[in-house]
Parts: C-alpha cells; sequence; structure tokens
C-alpha cells in the first residue's frame, strides 16, 4: 500500500526534473533530434522537432516520414511486418516564432486551389536519426477522391521520388501542440 509520505515524494521527484525536460537550445546536444509534437495519419507519424547541426546551426523541423510494408506476414499468434523509412524533414525555421509562421503558411495552403505548388527546403535523414544533405520537397495541393484535399510532398531519395501527404487535421494537431508547448516553455 503507497502511503502520503510516497505519493509526495514521488510529486516532489516529478516537480524537481520537469525543468530537465525543458532544455533550452543551447543545451541540445549536436546530431540529435529533440522531439517537440507529432501527429499521426494512416500509417504515418509526422513530428515537429528541434536538431543542432556540428557547426552549432539549430533548427526547426517537420518530419514527413514515409512508410513502405515490403513484406506483411500475419499468422494466428503474431504480425510480423518489413519496412523501409524514408523521412524527408522540412525546415520551418531557427526560431520558434519562425516554425510558427511555417505551420501557419502551410495550414494556409489548404485554401489555394488544387494545383498550387510551392518548394520548401528539406533535409534527408542518414537513417540513424541524424539529418543529412539539404534538398527540396516539392508540395502541391491535391484532391483524393472520398479524401479531400491534402498537400502532397515529393522529394528525391536516391533513384526515387518518394511522396508523403499531409492532412488538414494532421497540420492542425502539430500547430495546436506547437503553440501548447510554446505556451507551457516561453523562454525557449
Amino acid at each position: 500500500m503507497i502511503t502520503m509520505k510516497r505519493i509526495l515524494t514521488i510529486i516532489a521527484l516529478v516537480i524537481v526534473t520537469l525543468p530537465a525536460f525543458a532544455q533550452k537550445q543551447k543545451s541540445i546536444p549536436a546530431g540529435m533530434r529533440m522531439e517537440i509534437c507529432e501527429a499521426e495519419q494512416n500509417d504515418n507519424a509526422y513530428s515537429i522537432f528541434t536538431y543542432k547541426d556540428e557547426d552549432g546551426t539549430f533548427g526547426y523541423y517537420l518530419s514527413l516520414g514515409r512508410v513502405y510494408r515490403l513484406l506483411e506476414v500475419t499468422t494466428d499468434n503474431s504480425n510480423m511486418t518489413l519496412d523501409h523509412v524514408n523521412e524527408t524533414c522540412l525546415l520551418l525555421g531557427s526560431t520558434a516564432d519562425e516554425a510558427a509562421a511555417s505551420l501557419d503558411a502551410l495550414f494556409e495552403m489548404f485554401d489555394a486551389p488544387v494545383g498550387t505548388v510551392k518548394d520548401y527546403p528539406c533535409r534527408l535523414t542518414t537513417g540513424a536519426e541524424s539529418l543529412g544533405d539539404s534538398s527540396v520537397a516539392t508540395c502541391m495541393v491535391v484532391k483524393r477522391l472520398l479524401e479531400g484535399k491534402r498537400l502532397n510532398f515529393l522529394f528525391k531519395r536516391g533513384n526515387h521520388t518518394v511522396s508523403a501527404d499531409l492532412t488538414k487535421s494532421a497540420i492542425k494537431t502539430l500547430r495546436w501542440n506547437f503553440k501548447l508547448g510554446r505556451k507551457l516553455h516561453p523562454s525557449e
């Protein structure tokens, strides 16, 4: 049975360790992603994160993950899949204000007519959660049958062109979570 003393000790430990999670950009290690928020859509998980390069360059990124199910084996007791993940990350900006403005601009793209195209600076992942070389992702407003408007991002990965769709509800969730995080941690 948990005593009141234990409960108060646990609460005190949580309160003491909370500031460790609210890190400033100067304390983020180089080459490591620091997730801010995430939204899921179908088989994709889109996230906003910060990343600092070895040279000290800091940025906010929107991950446009794309999972390819290469093989799926389902038995009575288990489900095994072999997936291949191509991921590109849109550069949202080097400050939280720039990132918020970029998210607002992405949200406003849904008001543009179908066929509207815009290029975004991006970086491909190296497979180890690190970001690689700079590239360009082309965003086109599309309308899918029975699914409504989407932002379709096309980017080159090796010899292949990979695409990822982003729905209005996913970007709305990301914007809301990002703004909530900024209110909870205004000094970052």
